[in-house]
């Protein structure tokens, strides 16, 4: 099992998210798309930690969602990476109140002691495949895609398996503290 803490898309967006992938999936039947219970945006990866590391987190979670407020973003525009896994990697970015998500995602990092071994690029992952430029025309087909804003209201730390990805525990942001440290 592996851990990852991240903002979650509310439902209208996820279905659009989801209706984006029914769409395209048959024009790319060898990427493997991602189930819409698994969109989110991930902050960080936090590796495979033991259940007493686990009991110790759930409260440093519950402090770092305390110190930020709530903030709109919005799904916009798509694009590609390659990572070990999976040599093409569709997205979907992320744009909207991008300070108070950076000032979140650098907050988790400390709140953690990790370091970015490169630059936090908030999106959602739509699909992998393992040929390298795969998506590349939908890339541009999706250019101009946009999604209404939607509200991030909290943090879920989520456990990861093979197939599934599940909530483990999820912390509210603050309605009344100040918007980052």
């Amino acid at each position: 099992m592996s851990v990852f803490l991240a903002v979650d898309l509310d439902d209208p967006t996820r279905t659009l998210a989801a209706s984006l992938i029914e769409t395209h999936r048959a024009m790319w039947p060898k990427a493997k798309w991602l189930r819409t219970d698994k969109l989110h945006c991930t902050l960080v990866f936090l590796g495979h930690p033991s259940a007493d590391q686990l009991t110790h987190w759930a409260p440093a979670i519950d402090a770092l969602a305390s110190r930020h407020q709530p903030f709109s973003l919005r799904l916009s525009g798509a694009g590609t990476f390659s990572t070990a896994r999976a040599p093409s990697v569709l997205w979907l970015g992320i744009s909207g109140m991008l300070a108070p998500l950076a000032e979140l995602q650098r907050d988790t990092e400390a709140t953690f002691g990790l370091q970015a071994k490169e630059a936090f690029i908030p999106h959602v992952t739509l699909a992998r495949a393992q040929v390298a430029g795969t998506f590349e025309t939908l890339v541009t087909d999706l250019k101009a895609f946009t999604s209404n804003d939607f509200e991030i209201r909290g943090l879920s730390l989520y456990e990861s398996t093979s197939e599934v990805y599940r909530v483990i525990h999820a912390a509210p942001l603050s309605h009344h503290g100040s918007s980052g440290r």
